[in-house]
């Protein structure tokens, strides 16, 4: 039972008894994985603990069976659809289509919620929530899981494209009166961009750190360099291949796996190809989370070259089995808000050159550096986890909801 609970008699499955409740996010766990996607997981799981009922809005992503989610109603507002296209860039039709599909259910069931979680990106979800609700006093509380400066949406999809993204994006900055974060220099970026409403700070999404999960990989056996993430432009995994090849130099027998899939697949293999590293580096594709977690034991480090990254829970997820982390130092990554240099890995220079000597860097110090990134996790989880976050957001909705209102009142 948690304080708040306790000072006003409930226990905390009664926190929200009797409220109805509205996710928004167009990505559905376990059919995608991706942080946001396990964020909502964790975060519905624990307000239907809480007492709620809870209506799941997203696209659809399977075939003819509906996926089954307990005490959760799941609707595909939109169709199914590559998010993505052959460049890594998130195409806007499907966001148009999720962003119509919502405003279309909202708008006839705008007095049947309590309150409505949305995230902030894709955005034309967000303006369909505001728009349906238009009136009402219904809270909207939005996750804003990243905030990208101007410069970062011109690189990220040209000029002119971008810039009406940054437009959209202050838009949906200008229209939220209740926004949530994961770090504090998530909330410095919000209040950059002119942000002036109620912001809180939820303590993270680190996973629990899993003590006997953690292993040292085999002795003697080829140390492995492991990258996990979709293959798309801003996670750098156009860059692996010349990584690896210099890391090589100093460690001939290395050996790198690359999980996951995506647009830029096709472009880093043939990259491998080229320069002699087939017989060394191992595509697996999607991974089943109990082979994901052999692979995080097996690996010497984990990198993360990525431009851009709004949390960065490969770190959290790598260094709860004691496996640390290299992370580019790049402006836009915040996963090295969750890294200490030679504790639970390196934060380096974001170049070929400065990935690789982080790399040599952690097989080197090998078990001593498993020790004290696995001892982070044990420290750190508690206080910057999911479960807390979410806890957190539950306690937020009950004060900031009270009691269940009259429908339609």
């Amino acid at each position: 039972m948690n304080d708040d609970a306790a000072s006003d008699g409930r226990s905390s499955g009664e926190l929200l008894k009797g409220l109805n409740v509205c996710v928004v996010y167009d990505c559905l766990f376990p059919l995608t994985l991706g942080g946001a996607e396990r964020w909502y997981r964790a975060l519905v799981d624990q307000i239907v603990e809480s007492g709620a009922s809870v209506t799941y809005l997203t696209r659809r992503q399977w075939g003819h069976e509906k996926p089954n989610w307990s005490g959760v109603t799941i609707i595909d507002v939109s169709a199914r659809g590559e998010l993505y296209d052959a460049e890594g860039i998130r195409r806007i039709v499907p966001a148009l289509g999720f962003g119509l599909g919502t405003f279309a259910w909202t708008i006839r069931r705008r007095r049947q919620y309590d309150a409505v979680i949305v995230a902030s990106f894709p955005f034309f979800s967000l303006l369909a929530i505001r728009g349906a609700l238009f009136g009402l006093n219904t809270p909207v509380f939005v996750d804003f899981h990243e905030v990208w400066s101007s410069k970062y949406w011109r690189s990220y999809s040209g000029t002119m494209t971008g810039s009406l993204g940054a437009v959209v994006q202050l838009i949906c900055i200008k229209v939220t009166r209740l926004a949530q974060v994961f770090t504090f220099e998530s909330e410095r970026q919000l209040r950059s961009h002119g942000y002036k409403g109620d912001v809180a700070v939820l303590a993270g999404l680190l996973p629990r750190g899993r003590l006997d999960s953690a292993t040292s990989p085999p002795r003697g056996d080829k140390p492995m360099v492991l990258f996990v993430g979709r293959h798309v432009k801003h996670k750098g995994v156009r860059f692996l291949p010349y990584i690896f090849a210099e890391v090589r130099r100093s460690i001939p027998n290395i050996v790198m796996t690359v999980v996951s899939d995506g647009p830029e697949r096709a472009k880093v293999e043939e990259d491998v190809r080229r320069l002699g590293l087939d017989d060394a580096v191992t595509f697996t594709g999607s991974v089943s989370e109990e082979e994901l977690l052999s692979l995080y034991q097996r690996a010497a480090c984990t990198l993360i070259p990525s431009l851009r990254e709004g949390y960065g829970l490969v770190v959290g997820e790598s260094v709860s089995v004691g496996t640390p982390v290299i992370v580019a130092n790049n402006r836009e990554n915040l996963a090295t808000t969750l890294v200490e240099s030679g504790i639970n890995g390196f934060v380096v220079e974001p170049t070929i050159k400065g990935m690789a000597e982080g790399i040599i860097a952690a097989v080197t110090a090998g078990d001593s550096l498993r020790k004290s990134s696995r001892e982070w996790s044990i420290q750190k989880s508690p206080l910057l986890g999911m479960t807390r976050s979410a806890e957190q957001m539950v306690e937020r909705l009950s004060k900031t909801i009270g009691k269940p209102t009259r429908r339609g009142s």
